[in-house]
């Protein structure tokens, strides 16, 4: 399991990377107050995408789908594809596969209980998965013009997921000229033993 844990934080600081060279990018987001998670869920792929030969990734896939993952299709579009899927090394090394969802509060979703559900759902996707060993990261990215760790804690302590013990320590960026950007993720399994973390068991 410890490989496993250790391939799964390497890609989430591989993503939480690349959003540091679009911090200027951003700000500029953040401020329309409207939804960039698909622009999100391509700069992810993207930074993994751009690592697969040196890491190395034997696969960097967007919109990977459930069924790939032997998940019957419930016949839910929305409910079928994930948003990222990366390999590890094809060197023999186990269970270091990972499926993720991204899920994003901005200031424009935060009002209404909205995201909560959202963040939920996906939870919920991933458990579909089943896996075990390797990682269904559900990749949390809360964003404002603001300062979201002071601003927004109250509202943040609504939420099971966010609270619940995340796979390392959360991403903190600052971004160009004011606001924040804070990143967490979260291994989400059906039987909570399985979540991955890096006690070694």
């Amino acid at each position: 399991m410890g490989a496993s844990y250790s391939f799964a934080v390497d890609v989430f600081r591989t993503v939480c990377d690349r959003l540091v060279t679009r911090a200027a990018d951003l700000r500029l987001v953040v401020e329309t107050t409207s939804s960039f998670e698909e622009w999100l869920n391509w700069e992810a792929f993207l930074a993994c995408k751009l690592r697969e030969a040196d890491y190395p990734f034997c696969e960097v896939t967007a919109k990977p789908t459930y069924s790939s993952e032997n998940v019957a299709d419930d016949g839910t579009p929305e409910r079928g594809l994930g948003d990222l899927r990366v390999g590890g090394p094809n060197d023999g090394a186990n269970h270091c596969w990972l499926f993720a969802e991204i899920a994003l509060l901005h200031d424009g979703n935060r009002v209404g209980g909205k995201w909560l559900q959202k963040i939920e759902a996906d939870a919920d996707k991933l458990k579909r998965l089943g896996w075990k060993l390797s990682a269904s990261l559900l990749i949390v990215v809360a964003a404002s013009t603001g300062d979201v760790l002071t601003e927004w804690a109250d509202y943040l302590a609504g939420s099971a997921v966010w609270n619940r013990p995340a796979l390392t320590d959360p991403f903190v960026l600052a971004l160009p000229g004011g606001g924040s950007v804070v990143v967490k993720a979260f291994d989400i399994k059906r039987d909570p033993s399985h979540v991955l973390t890096g006690v070694a068991p």
